[in-house]
């Protein structure tokens, strides 16, 4: 429970960081960072990678405005052309950036705001893999300010720093009455995902809870679209996870959780 303690509070304080100090990333910061992509990559089957010093990935956004001193990423790769491989991506890569919080380093999920093909040719990728997304990481902006602000300050920034649905929005077909008396545990983790990153911010995770079997699943809002689905799925079932204080995912939209 020490672990999800700790990832909670990184949920808690996690906001997309756009704005980097140019100083590097420490060398002590970047072998934790690596340690832990290693570990990940092996319960994964992923091929997650930290690319440091790379400022012509981001040489357009950075000049736009959209990124400051941009420079490093994290690349996520995985098997082509698999939903379940980006749904994984989603997950995993996402505890890397909760476990980046906690080191105090910035990160941010990039799609279209970054060069992809720049970006391939530092990253490794075997003939059957594809880089599916990257995320930004490095000292926010005035990172020494950051690293002594309280945590109740950079919480408060979490909570405002962008519009929610709610969580009665989030969980379908209950009555308010079946809401008042579900488990402490879901609306915990659903609070948990409300806080997840997704593209263009558009939350298009819904969660479904059946009172007579107490099972709970995660699918698709009927009106989402976009080429980054399965990844928001993976993201949203990791923050519910880590809020609803352990369990396990089955993969898939629509697949069960499975309560510890």
């Amino acid at each position: 429970m020490a672990e999800h303690t700790q990832l909670n509070d990184a949920i808690d304080i996690r906001t997309t960081t756009r704005a980097y100090d140019p100083e590097a990333i420490a060398e002590d910061q970047a072998r934790q960072l690596s340690t832990t992509i290693e570990a990940v990559n092996t319960l994964s089957g992923l091929h997650l990678q930290l690319i440091r010093d790379c400022p012509d990935v981001f040489a357009q956004a950075n000049a736009s405005g959209h990124f400051t001193n941009a420079r490093n990423f994290i690349a996520v790769v995985g098997p082509k052309h698999s939903s379940e491989g980006k749904e994984r991506a989603g997950f995993y890569a996402e505890r890397i950036v909760l476990a980046a919080t906690l080191y105090g380093l910035g990160t941010g999920w990039v799609a279209g705001s970054w060069d992809a093909t720049a970006a391939a040719t530092h990253c490794s990728i075997d003939d059957d893999e594809e880089l599916y997304l990257g995320i930004t990481i490095g000292n926010p902006q005035e990172h020494m300010r950051h690293l002594s602000s309280a945590f109740e300050s950079l919480s408060a920034a979490q909570r405002d720093h962008r519009d929610s649905i709610s969580v009665e929005e989030a969980i379908t077909g209950m009555t308010p009455d079946e809401l008042d008396s579900a488990p402490d545990y879901l609306i915990k983790g659903v609070r948990a995902a409300l806080k997840a990153p997704s593209a263009m911010n558009r939350q298009p995770i819904r969660f479904s809870y059946d009172p007579q079997s107490g099972e709970v699943r995660a699918g698709f809002a009927p009106e989402a679209t976009g080429d980054h689905l399965f990844n928001d799925l993976g993201i949203a079932k990791l923050h519910f996870q880590i809020g609803a204080g352990g369990g396990t995912w089955q993969w898939g939209e629509g697949a069960p959780f499975i309560r510890a």
